[in-house]
């Protein structure tokens, strides 16, 4: 749980989210699916930019809100495992 907790690896992990969309971004569509259906076809798109940096700037408004509840870590590192599949599948 230490490590979980850790500011140097929250706030790692945050960077990570920016340099991952920085490189991804010239390689993503100009629609980027977030969201599919059953049928696993998407049916919600967003442009490209606010697909790439949606899930950084909610982990660095949810890292600035560990300090009110801990437990606002572990949602960090949730969004960042979520960013990392949005963007491998929108390539």
């Amino acid at each position: 749980m230490f490590l979980l907790t850790n500011e140097k690896l929250m706030w790692g992990s945050v960077v990570a989210a920016f340099i991952l969309s920085i490189v991804f971004y010239p390689f993503l569509p100009s629609e980027m699916p977030i969201h599919y259906d059953a049928a696993n076809s998407p049916d919600l798109t967003v442009n490209k930019l606010a697909g790439s940096v949606m899930l950084p700037i909610l982990m660095l408004v949810f890292a600035w809100a560990q300090k009110v509840n801990w437990q606002f870590v572990i949602v960090v590192y949730i969004l960042l495992i979520c960013h990392i599949v949005i963007l491998c599948l929108a390539v």
